[in-house]
């Protein structure tokens, strides 16, 4: 494998100094916005990420907390004003923990606990998109209070859904039962288990769901060492099932899986990316890259990316660490030619009570659509937040139009701190100079910028929350058209 990555990292870190800047203008729409943040919640793993989704060209649909308990749906139009607001009010025990949007729908999905009944429950809320009409709540699936939380996932265009309860014994996952929905009427389209029986030691499993409402469960079993992938279709009982050992013992050093991502793809294939590490030393020792095909129902697997003391070292110095350490995967992007770029960050909580969190570098490694490795990169940053926010206004937004990835972070360079986007082509690496969006974002740890809010309506077009100045103490609504 030819390791392109001290060249492309010299381009991207030096470009933000040294290169020439592009001709770039943007025109921005803002006006006030209300927003409450979330008091409670897993800062690495957040229940909802994304709280907006666009409509079309000029509207999009947002998720806002108002206050204790009180949230919104709303509809925002071009001239940034409300359409229709459909507010909702939560139980003491609930909580929310799904949202999504589909071509004519919204859909809520709350948690909710019953003490005296020693129950929990999913329910479903949707809403009409044109005129924020509730058109149907529903309770989902219901399982004792004392079994693992109920959990479930929606497919990419919103309009399938799965729930699913998962069965222990020993404290051990042994089953999941789960319900397939229509997510833009709630209608049930079919009841089925997952059975784990005859895996190995304990069971990590997480279940995907495409926009046929095919089920695709990952597993991670024989003490994460294999990782095996089912699909269920909907019209059969049929289970396919492919598997690979992405640990074990190689050269008399045992490995063990560090971290997993999955992306699934709408042409029947599932893309796991896999960080590997050293069992006796803990260090980084690979990335790996499997797409499992099911419409071939065949496997194929990416030249496994060894993290040499050589590449560590190029990392470590470009970004002051003394080695590769708090780096979590965190995207799989695939073009509609099936060229797959895996995204990886260093993240990170400083230590001790009330600490900041910190976002820092980003590691590229990119893929033809064979899988043949095409290039690798770092983006480097040094983002910093209040342990009230977490990851919330930090890390990064990124989405893919054709060849082209646009990447927006929050960041303080040559003093001006802003949102800045970064225009990187998917086939070469190469990355135009960090563009500011010219919202003078504040300064000051406080509240500055919601990354969940963050919405690309067009590649040119963005919608973003911000407090701009100190001196506001109110966030905006801007949207940002740019050349």
């Amino acid at each position: 494998m030819n390791y392109h990555f001290p060249r492309l990292l010299f381009l991207i870190v030096a470009g933000i100094f040294f290169c020439k800047t592009d001709s770039f203008s943007q025109k921005i729409k803002s006006a006030s916005f209300t927003y409450a943040p979330e008091t409670a919640g897993n800062y690495y793993n957040q229940q909802i990420a994304r709280k907006s989704y666009p409509v079309n060209a000029t509207d999009f649909v947002i998720l806002s907390r108002k206050s204790n308990q009180t949230y919104a749906v709303e509809r925002y139009g071009a001239d940034l004003k409300t359409r229709w607001s459909a507010p909702f009010s939560l139980l003491g025990s609930e909580s929310l923990v799904a949202f999504a949007v589909s071509a004519k729908t919204a859909l809520v999905v709350t948690h909710r606990i019953d003490p005296e009944q020693g129950s929990q429950a999913l329910y479903g809320t949707i809403l009409d998109l044109t005129t924020g009409k509730e058109l149907l709540q529903k309770k989902l699936q219901e399982a004792p209070s004392k079994s693992r939380r109920l959990t479930l996932s929606v497919s990419e265009d919103g309009s399938k859904l799965v729930t699913y309860h998962s069965i222990t014994r020993d404290e051990q996952l042994r089953s999941m039962l789960a319900v397939v929905y229509d997510a833009t009427t709630l209608n049930k389209i079919k009841e089925r288990p997952y059975d784990f029986g005859g895996t190995n030691g304990q069971v990590t499993a997480q279940v995907h769901i495409d926009n046929r409402g095919d089920q695709y469960v990952s597993l991670l079993t024989d003490n994460n060492m294999r990782l095996s992938v089912r699909r269920y279709n909907n019209q059969d009982n049929e289970i396919k099932v492919m598997e690979v050992m992405v640990g074990g013992v190689f050269d008399g050093e045992k490995r063990y899986v560090l971290d997993t991502h999955y992306q699934l793809a709408q042409d029947s294939s599932l893309y796991a990316a896999v960080l590997v590490a050293e069992e006796k030393s803990g260090d980084y020792r690979s990335l790996k890259l499997v797409k499992f095909d099911y419409a071939i129902n065949n496997m194929r697997f990416a030249e496994e990316f060894v993290f040499t003391p050589e590449f560590s070292q190029r990392v470590a110095k470009a970004s002051g660490a003394n080695r590769l350490e708090d780096i979590y995967l965190s995207d799989i992007l695939v073009s509609t030619e099936g060229q797959a770029l895996v995204l990886a960050e260093k993240k990170y909580e400083e230590g001790g009570e009330n600490s900041p969190y910190h976002a820092k570098e980003l590691l590229l490694f990119s893929y033809d659509e064979y899988l043949n490795p095409t290039w690798n990169s770092v983006i480097l940053k040094n983002q910093v937040a209040p342990a009230t926010e977490g990851f919330a206004g930090i890390s990064y937004s990124a989405r893919l139009f054709g060849n082209r990835l646009q990447l927006l972070t929050l960041e303080t360079l040559n003093g001006k701190t802003d949102l800045y986007n970064r225009s990187i082509h998917l086939l070469t690496g190469t990355s135009d100079t960090p563009k500011p969006m010219g919202l003078n974002v504040a300064n000051d740890m406080g509240a500055a910028y919601v990354k969940d809010f963050t919405t690309w309506l067009e590649e040119n077009s963005i919608i973003a929350v911000n407090r701009p100045s100190k001196a506001s103490a109110g966030l905006r609504l801007s949207r940002i058209t740019f050349k």
